[in-house]
Order: structure tokens, then C-alpha cells, then sequence
């Protein structure tokens, strides 16, 4: 009764007993990341993943469509979640997954372009990102961008013949499309990891802590948002202040030790 009283009551003092030993009140330490586990491939599309990442289960299912190249978006993402998640969550995922896709931050436009049409008329493929947020305790945008990065590594699209004269300006016929039974990976350029930090402030000394309760969220003074490649920042949003500047350098690093250790498993993996 006394412990329940104290964390209701006194949250910070609580945490702090704790945190300023690295650890939680669980035992786990502060700057250990919670267990991911992923499945690829079983959830449709050509490519799909679903990833668990403490209490927050997140699929992803990569649709793709054949068009002419334009300049529009060749990614685009729906995103269905459960109740829990609000719609400015849903919102700050679709942005951060949005400048990912415009920085082509995985890869090159020109990826995208189906090989063996140029003599015809130039396609495209154009893919569709169905994420579905099954469990949401936890930090949801890093398990998201691990799906669809997940998901993109696992996408085999098929070959495409297009029987159509280049000097034809009749629109193109669906039978005059074969798609055929070979398939390719896609040539991806980098593996985007999203690692999410938050500092832990008191009187003692600030902490830099991940994945903790979700409790203790609400008690931290700042919070950063990162993606990265394994060796370039490409997404960084920070909230509250941070006030020890070497936190920032301290939580590169980790995140490129976080993104190596995923990487290394789910490339095993295909």
C-alpha cells in the first residue's frame, strides 16, 4: 500500500529512486530497449511484415499499381489504428513516414521505374503502405517505421512486358499488359530505424531512458524523435529542453547501435 501511495502521489520521487540507479522498477535498465520480434511476408501485397515491439504490434502490407511516370507521390501511406491511438498521433506517423518517402530516404525515385518498357512507353509502380496499429502501448512510430521498412524488404515485384508502339498516343489497353511470373527485390538504399528517447530530469542528474512505462512518459521533461540510416540522422524532432549537450551526441549513438541490431535480424531473415 505504501509503494502504490508513493508512486500515485509522489510519481517523480518515485521514478527517481529508480532511474538513478539505470534502472526501472521492473529491472530492466534504462537503456535497455524493449523485445522486438517481426514476421514477414504473411500479410499480403507483395511484401508485408508484422513487427511486436514491447506492447505495441503494428503490420504492414505493401500494394502495388502499374502507372505512367509522373511527378506526384509514388509512396503513399493508410494507416487504420485502434482506438487508443489519437488522430494527432495518426497524423505526426503519416508525417514523419511522408518525409521519409519525399527525401527518398529508402530509395531513389528511379527504383521505381519497371525495367523493359523503355522501348515501349516508360511505367512506373506506385506503392501503397497499409499499416494497421494493432496494440499501442509503446512507442508507436518506431515500431511503424520498422514495419514499412520491414515490409519494404520483403517486396518482390514482378516483371512487366507492355506490348504498345511508342508513337501510339491511343491509351494504353489492360491486354496489351502481361505481367509476368518473375519477381525481384526491391534495390533498397537504406533501412530506416525510428528510436525514440526521452530525458528524465531531477534534482540529482538528468537521464536519457527508452522504452519506458508508459506511466513514466508523462513524468519526463523532454522527448526525441529520430530515424536513422545507421550512419546519417535522417529525421530528428525534439520536444521539451534538453539541457546536457552531449545527450544529443549520446543518443546518436545509440540509435545506430539500436538500428544494427535490427537490421542484422531481419536481413537474416530474407
Amino acid at each position: 500500500m505504501g509503494e502504490e501511495w508513493f508512486k500515485k502521489c509522489r510519481p517523480l520521487d518515485y521514478y527517481d529512486q529508480f532511474i538513478q540507479e539505470g534502472i526501472y522498477p521492473d529491472g530492466r535498465s534504462i537503456s535497455s530497449f524493449t523485445p522486438l520480434s517481426f514476421k514477414l511476408g504473411s500479410w499480403g501485397g507483395v511484401g508485408s511484415a508484422l513487427i511486436r515491439q514491447g506492447g505495441v504490434a503494428v503490420s504492414c502490407s505493401v500494394h502495388a499499381s502499374l502507372a505512367l511516370p509522373h511527378d506526384g507521390p509514388l509512396m503513399t501511406s493508410e494507416i487504420e489504428a485502434c482506438s487508443s491511438i489519437s488522430q494527432m498521433e495518426i497524423n505526426d506517423v503519416t508525417d514523419l513516414l511522408n518525409r521519409l518517402f519525399e527525401n527518398e530516404a529508402l530509395f531513389p525515385r528511379k527504383t521505381l521505374i519497371i525495367k523493359g518498357t523503355e522501348e515501349t512507353i516508360p511505367m512506373t509502380w506506385e506503392l501503397t503502405f497499409r499499416i494497421q496499429i494493432l496494440n499501442s502501448d509503446g512507442c508507436v512510430p518506431d515500431a511503424v517505421v520498422c514495419a514499412t521498412s520491414a515490409a519494404l524488404s520483403n517486396v518482390r515485384l514482378p516483371a512487366v512486358k507492355l506490348i504498345h508502339a511508342k508513337d501510339d498516343e491511343s491509351p494504353i489497353q489492360r491486354e496489351e499488359i502481361t505481367v509476368l511470373e518473375e519477381k525481384a527485390p526491391l534495390d533498397l538504399a537504406s533501412f530506416p530505424v525510428a528510436v525514440t528517447f526521452y530525458v528524465f530530469r531531477s534534482a540529482k542528474q538528468d537521464k536519457i531512458i527508452v522504452d519506458p512505462p508508459q506511466e513514466l512518459v508523462e513524468q519526463c521533461a523532454a522527448r526525441v524523435s529520430m530515424v536513422t540510416d545507421g550512419e546519417n540522422v535522417l529525421f530528428l524532432r525534439t520536444r521539451g529542453v534538453i539541457k546536457d549537450e552531449q545527450f544529443m551526441s549520446t543518443m546518436v549513438s545509440m540509435a545506430e547501435r539500436r538500428h544494427k541490431s535490427i537490421v542484422d535480424v531481419i536481413r537474416d531473415k530474407n
